[in-house]
């Protein structure tokens, strides 16, 4: 073989691999930056939804100030307060595996430890079946319960999206948990 058949055939290997790893440098680079960019927009906008939960749950609360709270399943826990500063409720958002996958809920304890309200939060549960438990058929049983754990029994689930309910009432208990901890 000569050695401009080697150069040549050298070329035709190497070549479109050092242009295939560039435009890989290049792409890379580039959505690098796009993440930098639209990161913290997204942040943003991700906590301006939460506040927004939190202030459906509980309207007359004029701040929201986290505590810590160590319950697995807990990915939120907050003292809602008035105007003056004291605490009037306590938001609790929760999580459970439902069938497409975490199911979180947000809910407000009162002083009392009752539940003044409960929402469920976006998820992946099955359209028209397992979002059935958004629907204030299925979440507004819990409200007015006592901060107590509660069971199949205390709650009417869903025909057909019993994994769903299921996964909204394990939520819940977790929630009942984390208040009995942070209250």
């Amino acid at each position: 073989m000569s050695n401009d058949s080697r150069a040549s055939s050298l070329r035709e290997t190497v070549l479109p691999v050092v242009v295939l790893v560039a435009i890989c440098m290049v792409a890379g680079l580039l959505l690098g930056m796009v993440h930098a960019l639209t990161s913290p927009i997204a942040e943003a906008n991700a906590e301006q939804k939460a506040q927004e939960t939190y202030a459906s749950l509980v309207p007359e609360a004029a701040s929201f100030e986290p505590v810590a709270c160590e319950v697995e399943g807990c990915t939120a826990a907050l003292e809602a307060k008035d105007a003056t500063g004291a605490v009037i409720a306590h938001v609790i958002v929760a999580q459970s595996k439902g069938y497409g996958g975490q199911v979180p809920i947000a809910v407000a304890f009162g002083p009392d430890g009752t539940v003044l309200s409960i929402t469920t939060m976006a998820n992946e549960e099955t359209p028209g079946l397992g979002t059935k438990v958004s629907g204030e058929s299925y979440i507004g049983q819990y409200v007015g319960l006592p901060a107590s754990p509660a069971t199949a029994s205390d709650i009417d689930l869903i025909s057909g999206a019993t994994i769903s309910s299921k996964a909204v009432l394990a939520a819940y208990n977790i929630a009942v948990e984390a208040y009995e901890e942070v209250h």
